[in-house]
This record gives C-alpha cells, structure tokens and sequence, in this order.
C-alpha cells in the first residue's frame, strides 16, 4: 500500500471540517437552534462515518485529495470499523493531539485512531466493484485462492511485500497456512516487463505454480498471468 502523505490528509482535514461547520450551521438555521457542541458532534460522527463506510471509503475532503481508508488488507472498511476510528478521533485529539502527531513517527502513516481500527489512509480510489486503485495503475497482484481470493492489490512504487505482520507488509494475510511474518516481495521491472519474484526467507516456502521454489538468493521473473503461491497451494496468487 502507497500511505498518503501527512499533507494531503491534513489538506483533507482542513476541507471536511468547513463542510461538516457548513452543513452543521445550516442544520442549526434550519431548525432554529444553537449551532451547539452536540449538533457539531452529530453531523461530523454522521459525516465519517457514512462517507468512509460507503463504497467511497472516504469523505470528500478525501476524495478531494484521491486518497482512501482500507483495513490491513486493502480492503475498503465497513461502517463499523469507520465508527470506531471516529470514536478513536477523539482519543487522538487528547493531549494536545499527540494522537495525531504520531502518524509522522510511523512507517505507515497512522494515527491513533488508525491504530485502534486497525486501518490505513492510503492513495488511490475505489472502483465500481469495490477493487482499490492507486494513483499509478497498470500492474496488480490478484488473489486467485485463499483468504484474498478476489482482491487486486495495486503494485506501486518499489514493490508489494507479502505476510502476516501488518505494520510491515502491504498484502497481510493473518490466517493462511504456511505465511511468514514477511514472506515474499514483488515488484515490477517495466524495462524487461517482468515481475520479479523474491523470498524473504519463509519458514514454507514461495513457489512458482509449477512448484519451483524460490529463494532469498535465487528470485524468478514471472510474466503477467503467471501465478505463484505461498506455503501450500491454497494461497496462490497471479501477476498482471
């Protein structure tokens, strides 16, 4: 995943807070009442949490900005997961907003409230079938069998790596036989127009489907369409 940069999601801030003061005046005009705090805290829970749990998976200000929330797979978040990083919010804005100021110390960009939900903001978009789309397009790891079966995962920048641990790994597979804390990385060389396949010393092994094993010392170029698997052949996954 391609973590949003603390800019663009402060940018992103700066647009949802005018919006939701906009619609929380008008609210208030409209029904001859006090822009009061628990009007202001109604119509922003409302906003989060409709806007991130929709298809969008992301507000306006977001959306603005082309970037997203996704949970440890990259996968857009329900409205349940948006509660509770709305709720994490407030946490975040304890102290002096030290919540929000430990996303500059972080690999992946996360807030408190990202920490709590378990959730990343990255760049891209959402498609009409719910598949994420980075800002750089063309190339993908697709899951074929397993528990990411059916999931395009965008190959940005250097590379995907593949596990179990989310705070390193793009593609986390938390509960697939055979997967290592960092199991494989992939990437993209547009001179040859191969991908390359590594290991990163997996206890199980990464396999070509033809069942080549590959190793930290040996990577194999793969062609689109070509497929490898990780561990056992329930976990196998094709480049495009």
């Amino acid at each position: 995943m391609n973590y949003s940069s603390l800019a663009k999601r402060f940018g992103a801030f700066i647009v949802d807070s005018m919006i939701t003061a906009f619609i929380g005046g008008g609210l208030a005009l409209a029904t001859g009442l006090w822009y009061t705090s628990f009007i202001s805290v109604f119509v922003s829970a409302a906003y989060y949490i409709f806007c991130e749990g929709s298809v969008w998976h992301a507000t306006l200000g977001k959306k603005l900005f082309n970037i997203i929330v996704v949970d440890e797979n990259g996968k857009g978040i329900d409205y349940g997961k948006a509660a509770v990083r709305y709720i994490g919010r407030y946490l975040s804005g304890l102290i002096l907003g030290i919540g929000y100021l430990i996303a500059a110390f972080s690999d992946e960009k996360q807030t408190l409230h990202d920490k709590l939900a378990n959730t990343y903001v990255v760049d891209g978009s959402f498609n009409d079938a719910g598949v994420g789309t980075g800002s750089e397009s063309g190339h993908a790891v697709i899951g074929i069998r397993g528990e990411a079966a059916g999931t395009s995962f965008p190959i940005k920048g250097n590379g995907l790596l593949m596990g179990y641990d989310p705070t390193v790994c793009q593609i986390v597979l938390k509960r697939s036989k055979g997967v290592s804390r960092m199991h494989c990385f992939v990437s993209y060389n547009p001179a040859s127009g191969m991908f390359i396949l590594s290991d990163r010393g997996s206890s199980y092994g990464t396999f070509t489907q033809s069942g080549l094993r590959v190793t930290p010392e040996r990577n194999v170029a793969l062609k689109s369409g070509e497929r490898f698997y990780l561990g056992c052949a329930e976990n196998l996954f094709e480049v495009k």
